[in-house]
């Protein structure tokens, strides 16, 4: 089923994901995520409707995580065509997103920076606030199922909880609801999180004590549980 991201404005504001929106018109993004087949391309579409035409960049990102951050470097291994394009008001317009081929059975990941350009018919004295899009894409072989571990130690008066993705699929998580033997519960700060292949994320938590943390939690992606019981190292 394919998502959409529609910024339908009448001034400016903050989205609840963060994002800035201006009131130029409403841009649509379908779909909010690629899976790929590695050597089979997928289809990108970007909508204008708003009242004046929009130049956009696509620019392919290998996608790495180090202490709980993304990192993004230009892809030479994710290609898109075109890399530029104007679109016209009320026009939809399709984007062409490659990844070469690689023997690798692990999952590769990237992202697309779907990035507004500056419009040279704007007035110099209007508010200009461009707008930049973080579209993953995923290419793999086949479906894994998820391979993660829960962790937590006692560090600086705190609980230092750990997800190690020890398998060849990134993880999607939100929601993630943790359960003290006191019968405290708590959801995880931070939203929506990619814990790729390799990488760990960390979250701390205040140190009541409790001998052991129970999380409920779930991988959106395959949509398997990774609910867990973990003794709290001390």
């Amino acid at each position: 089923m394919r998502a959409a991201i529609a910024f339908c404005i009448a001034a400016l504001f903050v989205a609840a994901s963060g994002k800035i929106c201006w009131a130029a018109g409403t841009f649509e993004i379908a779909p909010t995520t690629l899976n790929l087949s590695p050597g089979e391309s997928g289809l990108l579409y970007i909508s204008n409707n708003g009242p004046e035409p929009v130049t956009m960049q696509i620019q392919p990102m290998d996608w790495t995580q180090d202490a709980n951050a993304d990192v993004l470097s230009p892809s030479d291994e994710l290609f898109a065509s075109p890399p530029l394009l104007r679109i016209p008001p009320g026009q939809r317009q399709i984007v062409r997103v490659l990844a070469a081929p690689r023997g690798a059975a692990s999952e590769k990941d990237y992202r697309l920076l779907v990035s507004e350009l500056p419009n040279a018919g704007r007035s110099a004295a209007s508010v200009n606030v461009l707008l930049q899009f973080n579209i993953p894409v995923f290419v793999r072989t086949r479906q894994e199922k998820p391979q993660a571990a829960w962790s937590a130690i006692t560090r600086n008066g705190q609980i230092q909880l750990v997800l190690q993705n020890n398998g060849p699929a990134a993880v999607k998580l939100s929601g993630i609801v943790v359960s003290r033997s006191k019968g405290v519960s708590s959801s995880l700060p931070g939203g929506l999180v990619y814990v790729l292949p390799g990488a760990r994320h960390d979250w701390s938590l205040i140190d009541d004590g409790a001998p052991s943390l129970q999380i409920a939690a779930r991988d959106a992606r395959s949509g398997l549980s990774l609910d867990a019981d973990i003794a709290v190292q001390r």
